[in-house]
């Protein structure tokens, strides 16, 4: 009893990682490693958690009768569906993981409303960044300082 629950608690602290390359990919997940043929992959979708984009996750659908071992899965239209990792998780930048994904998967991912998000933000702050710079150089011309 007591071996199971420290391997248990042991479980949660393993690593998690994805290996892509264009046969499939691989998830490791508590110890478990699943080899995921891009045929049983259905979908990768970057999804919202709450009401906003703050934490998304990246979520695989799988084909019927695919499963991803040691890793929760909920029903959705009779396929499974994981909850991944968080996209802000990733060592590379969301825009990278995407067209990495995209790339292997052979155009399974959905994620075009959360790079939506992310672009306008960044539209938002080189627009907040211009304004301050103009303001900035209004007062150096009127010899003005803060």
């Amino acid at each position: 009893m007591f071996l199971g629950a420290a391997l248990a608690l042991a479980a949660l602290f393993w690593s998690f990682y994805i290996d892509v390359d264009e046969a499939g990919m691989t998830v490791r997940a508590r110890g478990a490693t699943t080899r995921l043929p891009w045929s049983s992959v259905e979908m990768l979708t970057v999804a919202k958690r709450g009401a906003d984009w703050k934490n998304p996750e990246l979520e695989i659908r799988v084909a019927p009768g695919v499963r991803i071992r040691r890793r929760f899965g909920r029903g959705h239209e009779g396929r499974r569906v994981y909850e991944l990792l968080s996209l802000e998780s990733f060592t590379l930048p969301a825009e990278q993981v995407v067209a990495i994904l995209d790339k292997h998967s052979g155009g399974k991912v959905d994620a075009q409303d959360y790079l939506n998000y992310r672009a306008g933000k960044r539209a938002v702050a080189r627009w907040l960044t211009e304004q301050q710079r103009t303001r900035d150089r209004s007062d150096e011309g009127n010899g003005e300082a803060r």
